[in-house]
């Protein structure tokens, strides 16, 4: 399922293959967010361009709409959208940030209010589960409780409790072989929490390890704390994912802490406003300067958008809201996130990640 292949001589950082049911995808990843079975302005179409070999979609807000009748019909998540790569699905316990989504959880899930009709719906690892396996993903993530920056250490301690009950529940309930299991770390800014939670994961009988409930509002310097809290005591074996983490610098960080993949709506919330990522920094393309620049976004890029749209014309796509160049923007983005991996993985093998980290991290702090 998971073999690590290369380890860099100065960090912790490693390359490797994680192997599912639609295919092998070589860490570190990056994955594009479709929640609803398509991003905002984007889709498979896309990420099948920009060489994305794995995807992740919200498990509970497919439940919602279309519904998992109609995906099971369609022969699961990959045939519905037509993706025939990896497929991730998250469990939707993310919502229990939302105000619009959250209104209660107990020990035995968590009430949510259905955004299409108003009505309750109560999830349970055994119906996440249920759903998880009749979309037919190729990972599954187990129902987690998530807390809001902020929140009390009691709060905290009482959504790892919860955590950690429904992830043996969820394993109890899995059944489906061919369909991989990851379990999820909790425990927000606390250290003792995020030990303990990790510890926990690593000793279950999972097939991957989530890191969970960060990049939520709170300080760069919190979130890597998190990160090396936990890290210590996760098994060196399993794969190591870090979710809702997408900042290419952020992104290069955590993977010499060990990280091996992400997703993150980052690269295409700053492409639908207007922020586009080159190799020398990132540029906002509604500035005045742009106007009459017949390059494209980046020279080095060979996205589509690169080789046949100039900044010119994506500054008056911009200027006038064409939604459009909200796609454009996001391809290009998401484009730029499966290169930086592609690197990241070369440096690696060839035991020069820490240089590359380096010269990257350097360039892309270039202000305009």
């Amino acid at each position: 399922m998971f073999d690590i292949q290369y380890e860099d001589e100065n960090s912790i950082a490693r390359a490797g293959l994680l192997k599912t049911a639609h295919g092998k995808v070589e860490t570190p990843f990056f994955m594009p967010v479709a929640t609803r079975a398509i991003g905002k302005y984007i889709g498979p179409f896309d990420y099948k361009e920009m060489n994305a070999n794995a995807i992740i979609c919200n498990a509970f807000i497919l439940s919602l709409r279309p519904g998992i009748d109609v995906i099971h019909k369609a022969g699961g998540i990959h045939k519905f959208m037509n993706f025939n790569k990896t497929i991730f699905t998250d469990c939707g316990g993310f919502q229990m940030l939302r105000e619009s989504f959250l209104q209660n959880s107990t020990k035995k899930g968590i009430n949510f209010t259905n955004p299409f009709d108003n009505s309750t719906i109560f999830v349970t690892p055994e119906k996440i589960m249920e759903i998880e396996q009749t979309i037919n993903s190729d990972v599954a993530m187990v129902l987690d409780d998530v807390s809001p920056y902020g929140a009390s250490y009691e709060q905290f301690v009482n959504s790892l409790k919860n955590t950690m009950r429904w992830a043996e529940e969820c394993k109890k309930y899995h059944t489906n072989e061919k369909q991989l299991l990851f379990g999820i770390v909790q425990g927000g800014f606390f250290k003792d929490l995020r030990e303990k939670s990790a510890k926990f994961v690593s000793e279950l009988d999972i097939d991957g390890i989530a890191i969970g409930g960060l990049a939520i509002g709170e300080p760069m310097k919190e979130m890597f704390k998190a990160v090396d809290y936990s890290m210590p005591y996760i098994s060196k074996e399993k794969i190591h994912y870090l979710m809702g983490v997408g900042s290419p610098d952020h992104l290069l960080e955590c993977i010499s802490k060990g990280i091996d993949c992400f997703d993150s709506v980052f690269p295409t919330q700053n492409g639908r406003h207007n922020t586009l990522f080159t190799w020398d920094g990132k540029i906002s393309i509604k500035k005045a300067k742009y106007k009459f620049d017949l390059n494209p976004i980046d020279e080095n890029c060979s996205c589509k958008i690169c080789k046949n749209l100039t900044k010119s014309y994506l500054h008056h796509l911009a200027k006038i809201n064409d939604p459009e160049a909200k796609r454009y923007m996001q391809h290009h983005n998401l484009h730029f996130m499966q290169e930086l991996m592609r690197k990241a993985r070369t440096a690696i093998k060839e035991g020069q990640f820490e240089k590359f980290k380096k010269e990257f991290e350097n360039n892309f702090k270039k202000k305009e």
